[in-house]
């Protein structure tokens, strides 16, 4: 109740109120709680223009039944040679997130995701950095260290 009225207020979430501190270490000891969503790769990227709204609407709807399943693959980016895997505190924030994508992309495509906890997200990845809120007003990249 309190984080809501928080967030109608400040306009940011819990998770971005944190962020907003600039404290790495504050940051990641909340990340070990706050669990985020995480897009799957889509399956397919559909060029609107060559389908009809009704056959358009059918693929995607087949599709998005099939990111139900229990098979997926996390969406990691990879710009300029650096593997970034985008991560979200709301499913609003990804839903911005495939919005612009789409856009870049010039392609549509249905976006399911994970909520899960970074660190069990990001264990068995090879990425360099997560991106926090990608493509909303305010977002953080942190970058990921391996361990030998």
């Amino acid at each position: 109740m309190i984080a809501t009225i928080l967030e109608k207020l400040t306009g940011k979430d819990d998770l971005e109120r944190v962020a907003y501190k600039e404290d790495l270490g504050l940051l990641n000891d909340y990340l070990k709680t706050r669990r985020l969503f995480i897009p799957k790769r889509p399956m397919r990227f559909l060029d609107a223009a060559t389908f009809t709204q009704e056959e358009l609407m059918a693929l995607i709807e087949e599709e998005s039944k099939e990111l139900g399943g229990d098979r997926f693959e996390l969406w990691v980016l990879d710009v300029d040679g650096k593997k970034r895997l985008p991560a979200f505190s709301s499913q609003k924030k990804m839903q911005e997130f495939s919005g612009k994508m789409s856009t870049r992309l010039d392609k549509v495509f249905s976006l399911g995701c994970i909520e899960v906890l970074l660190a069990d997200a990001i264990k068995d990845l090879d990425i360099d950095f997560v991106d926090l809120n990608l493509f909303s007003q305010k977002s953080w990249e942190i970058g990921v260290r391996r361990q030998p």
